[in-house]
């Protein structure tokens, strides 16, 4: 069976055929670095990881490339630093180291590229002067707005028709979000405002409007056609449905061929969010229910469904993981005779009822009934060989991979002790460095070396020791 994926533009499951054979362009809409990361984000950073290894698995080659909307381009993160009264660089510096810590605690592969927002202002000028040039952008007295009128397709994400809606002001929504009854030209570029960070552009000082970001910096590493864009449901509109309007219009080309959209995180039936107060931090969760569990639990529901994280059904999820790692065991201290025809003609079922299941949309819920099945049965032989068990273990390792990636089944590690996260922060350091930006540099060093990380620079690296 080809894999078959839900394409929210279209509304129904397409076969996947990627661009370019089985090079495969992925872009992620990443964390705005304003407060630590949440389960319900991590639900959709671990579904994501889950596809990028399942597309590997299947033999195609992810590019997977993931934005950080840091310092002051998002609103959110400006209301966030009047109500903390800190500096721009201490406040995005600090939730963006913690966001790799989480990463890293919950298993997920790293990106081929963490675009910085901050480091990529001149693609975000000159295509909104592109969209200048092409009239679908005019100037206004607060900054430069998109003309969603002279984009015939503006609404085709989402299912709008914007001639039903009602209009925001003078035909123009200021805010970066908002709800679907609003839809109107939405800005590209905010004119300086006075205590406000910019950047001098043709246009004038200023800074990017939200929606700008991600269409400049995917077009950059994955080119202005790619093959899938994935985001939480809320993303869908404006977010997503802006950026196919200002991405289709610069370039006259197709911008994201699949887009992947996952469900809510609801928190005893509400949805969960930061705006209500009622959500999760992964480092607590983590502490709390380990990050293995909160993987598996995620994926035991499909991610075009609701999840309700409750004491409940974490306690079904932990139920259902302990088969697995039971069935783990058992085969890796086989050492009996039985070769059991009855049960390897049942594994051979197992792999093609496993990726039936993930090839219809990522059927993780399925996959997984599927895999504790045969688990099962391994659990009622007797005497199973080495050899069989080998087999076996071959293959259930490389869906361990997909499923649980860099968490150990056995002896779950912890992020605290990652010298992958230490290498990401000298290098963020190395980076500031290399911009001449010694705020951020004595700030990572101080922050390490809280840590008990001493640095050890050199004329152009540095290096590090406990």
């Amino acid at each position: 069976m080809a894999l078959m994926i839900y394409n929210t533009l279209n509304g129904k499951k397409e076969e996947f055929k990627p661009i370019n054979g089985k090079k495969v362009g992925f872009y992620i809409c990443g964390p705005t670095v304003n407060n630590h990361i949440h389960i319900g984000h991590a639900r959709s950073y671990i579904f994501w990881d889950l596809i990028s290894r399942y597309l590997s698995f299947q033999g195609f080659e992810p590019r997977v490339v993931s934005n950080i909307t840091d310092i002051a381009i998002d609103d959110k993160i400006l209301k966030e630093l009047k109500k903390l009264n800190k500096s721009f660089f201490e406040l995005t510096t600090h939730y963006m180291l913690s966001y790799f810590f989480d990463r890293k605690s919950l298993g997920l592969k790293e990106p081929d590229i963490n675009c910085l927002a901050t480091q990529h202002i001149n693609e975000m000028i000159e295509l909104v002067q592109k969209l200048l040039d092409k009239k679908y952008a005019y100037k206004a007295d607060d900054g430069i707005y998109f003309d969603i009128s002279k984009f015939k397709d503006y609404g085709k994400l989402a299912k709008i028709k914007p001639k039903e809606l009602k209009e925001g002001a003078s035909n123009r929504v200021k805010a970066e979000e908002y709800d679907k009854d609003s839809a109107a030209d939405f800005v590209l570029w905010k004119n300086y405002k006075e205590g406000e960070p910019y950047w001098h552009s043709p246009f004038g000082k200023g800074r990017p409007g939200w929606h700008i970001e991600c269409s400049a910096m995917s077009m950059k590493y994955l080119g202005e056609s790619f093959d899938i864009h994935a985001g939480g449901e809320d993303n869908i509109f404006p977010h997503h449905e802006n950026e196919i309007a200002q991405s289709e219009a610069a370039t006259g080309k197709t911008f994201s061929k699949y887009w992947i959209h996952m469900k809510h995180v609801l928190m005893n039936g509400e949805k969960m969010s930061k705006s209500k107060g009622n959500f999760i931090t992964v480092k607590d969760a983590v502490k709390k229910y380990g990050a293995l569990l909160l993987r598996f639990f995620f994926l035991t529901t499909h991610y075009r469904k609701n999840i309700d994280f409750t004491e409940k059904e974490l306690e079904n999820a932990k139920a259902k993981l302990k088969k697995i790692i039971l069935a783990f065991k058992l085969l890796e201290s086989a050492k009996g005779s039985n070769d059991s025809k009855e049960l390897m003609k049942k594994f051979e079922d197992l792999k093609k009822s496993f990726e039936s299941a993930m090839n219809d949309d990522f059927n993780t819920s399925l996959a997984i009934t599927q895999w504790i099945g045969f688990c099962k049965e391994i659990q009622s032989i007797k005497g199973l060989s080495r050899a069989s068990a080998k087999k076996i273990l071959i293959y259930f390792g490389r869906i361990k991979d997909v499923f649980f990636g860099d968490i150990e089944l056995f002896d779950e590690k912890k992020g605290d002790e990652s010298k992958k996260f230490i290498e990401i922060a000298i290098d963020i350091r190395n980076k500031a460095r290399s911009l001449k930006n010694f705020e951020l540099s004595d700030y990572a060093r101080k922050k390490l070396e809280e840590e008990g990380i001493k640095i050890n620079d050199s004329k152009d690296s540095a290096s590090w020791e406990y």
